[in-house]
């Protein structure tokens, strides 16, 4: 039998495991990212409602990845969970959501570099080898950049090593925090009385951004051995895992990050602080190296979904088609990973060089993140309303769509009204990108129905 061009064409090799797949998903969640950065900021802002907001976004995201595993007889591509939106509404709109997932993976990229950047300064600065911050950034990134280009599976062990020795040493903290004053119930969280709706509004979309990231377990479906399995196995468990550990963390740390000083809380590394003070000597560098490791696998996932969403838009001919060749060797979407996380690395440590705080660059580029996520997790949720989906209920997907998409327009309105408040250039600037997406979307082929 003859070989046809298309054929011959290097592409994405099936090779990973269940266990992969699931440490890509937690990997790119990055629970350690969340105590050290996420929580002390909800603290900040939501006090003693700080459990409440993560409670409640346990449950919006737990109805998202319902959601998703409704489609777990589909075989998911490199466009992760845009896939599913074109299984619903056709290529046009599929595509259009690969392009919001570029956006996402871009922006979560950008902001989780700027803290990676810190770390790595401060862990240098110990070791007596200063470095500028916004090389430290450029370091960081291109380290991650090369991992993430290299063999995939190489990439998901990283960052499963990396994730568990990080959480490790945040759990040994909680124990501190524990064996020092444990914690007490704090029941004026639960009074409807008093301000607990505002508290929970000011830090909810902070404890939703902790999530983000665990829909990148799709991404992989064309490299998965088993991917109907291995895709809705890794979306659940990544949100159960998560959002047990973060309950856990939002009681525990918050009460130890109680016990310091208001100026203290406000800083950038209030857990650090807290680990010097409970601990022997050193153990706030310990906290500081647990999250530059989350860092670092945080990164990598981010690469690792932005070169396949990317790859999945040039195999499409929405983007470029050199962005789709595949490394010989390596089997991974090398020019899409350097061709877009080059430029991300760079503006990340542009901004940083400019003067920007990291702290500034992970809000900013994060809240522009969660704007992504929540429209592409609504068009899923819609999608289930729309269609019939092999394998699953009437009554199952109108239940779970339905309380996902209601759940979601609750937690979009309430951001939106802070952005408009306070943020309309950013929201500005996403509308901006996502009218270019769409006009990229118009001009190239649609040569595909809906399912």
């Amino acid at each position: 039998m003859s070989i046809t061009p298309e054929q011959s064409k290097p592409g994405l090799r099936r090779c990973l495991g269940p266990l992969a797949v699931t440490a890509q998903a937690v990997g790119t969640v990055g629970l350690t990212l969340t105590a050290v950065i996420n929580i002390p900021q909800v603290a900040a802002e939501a006090g003693h409602s700080t459990a409440l907001c993560y409670a409640a976004a346990f449950v919006v995201i737990l109805l998202v990845s319902e959601t998703l595993v409704l489609f777990q007889h589909q075989n998911p591509g490199a466009d992760g969970i845009a896939g599913y939106v074109q299984l619903s509404f056709g290529t046009r709109l599929g595509q259009l959501g690969s392009w919001i997932l570029l956006l996402g993976y871009g922006a979560s990229l950008v902001a989780c570099l700027a803290f990676l950047g810190f770390y790595l300064h401060r862990l240098l600065l110990h070791l007596g080898l200063p470095l500028a911050p916004a090389l430290c950034v450029l370091l960081g990134g291109l380290i991650c950049l090369e991992l993430a280009r290299r063999d995939v599976r190489l990439s998901t062990r990283t960052m499963l090593v990396t994730e568990t020795i990080s959480v490790l040493i945040v759990l040994g903290l909680c124990l501190q925090v524990l064996h020092h004053g444990g914690v007490r119930a704090d029941l004026e969280a639960l009074n409807p009385a008093g301000d607990t709706i505002g508290l929970l509004r000011s830090g909810l979309m902070a404890a939703v951004l902790s999530f983000i990231g665990f829909e990148s377990a799709a991404t992989l479906g064309a490299e998965s051995l088993e991917p109907q399995r291995a895709v809705p196995q890794a979306l659940r468990q990544a949100v159960l895992l998560a959002g047990t550990v973060f309950l856990i963390w939002a009681v525990v740390l918050t009460e130890g990050l109680s016990w310091l000083e208001p100026q203290q809380r406000s800083g950038l590394d209030p857990v650090s602080l807290l680990a010097d003070q409970l601990g022997q000597g050193g153990a706030g560098n310990l906290i500081k190296l647990g999250a530059l490791l989350c860092l670092l696998g945080t990164c990598i996932g981010c690469l690792t979904a932005l070169g396949r969403v990317t790859f999945a838009l040039a195999e499409q001919r929405v983007l470029p088609a050199a962005l789709a060749m595949v490394h010989p060797r390596f089997s991974t979407p090398d020019v899409a990973l350097w061709s877009l996380g080059l430029p991300s690395v760079l503006l990340a440590s542009g901004a940083v060089a400019s003067g920007m705080s990291s702290s500034t660059l992970y809000n900013q580029f994060g809240s522009f993140s969660v704007l992504g996520f929540l429209l592409i997790y609504g068009l899923v949720a819609a999608g289930t309303l729309m269609r019939p989906i092999e394998g699953i209920s009437r009554q199952r997907r109108l239940l779970v769509g339905g309380a996902a998409l209601l759940a979601l327009t609750a937690v979009s309105g309430a951001f939106l009204s802070g952005l408009i408040g306070s943020q309309q250039p950013l929201l500005l600037l996403f509308l901006l990108l996502l009218g270019a997406g769409a006009a990229l979307v118009l001009r190239g082929p649609a040569d595909q129905a809906p399912v």
